[in-house]
């Protein structure tokens, strides 16, 4: 078995398998590499999710009463 920048094995065999773990091999090392600068674009942060909770409780409440 071949080896890839990571220590994950990748399947001779078959093309198509070996196409798709070199293809994923990729992906995870373009996550790594956002993970290592530390603030991924877009990235929800714990105001946005309070947030978000908050909305979501809202209007849970808002449409129990209507519906009260």
């Amino acid at each position: 078995m071949a080896t890839h920048t990571s220590d994950r094995p990748i399947p001779a065999a078959d093309t198509g398998q070996a196409e798709f773990a070199q293809d994923l091999e990729r992906r995870i090392g373009i996550y790594e590499e956002l993970d290592a600068h530390g603030d991924m674009a877009g990235a929800l942060g714990s105001g946005e999710y309070t947030l978000i909770f908050l909305l979501t409780l809202g209007l849970v409440v808002t449409f129990y009463l209507w519906g009260y």
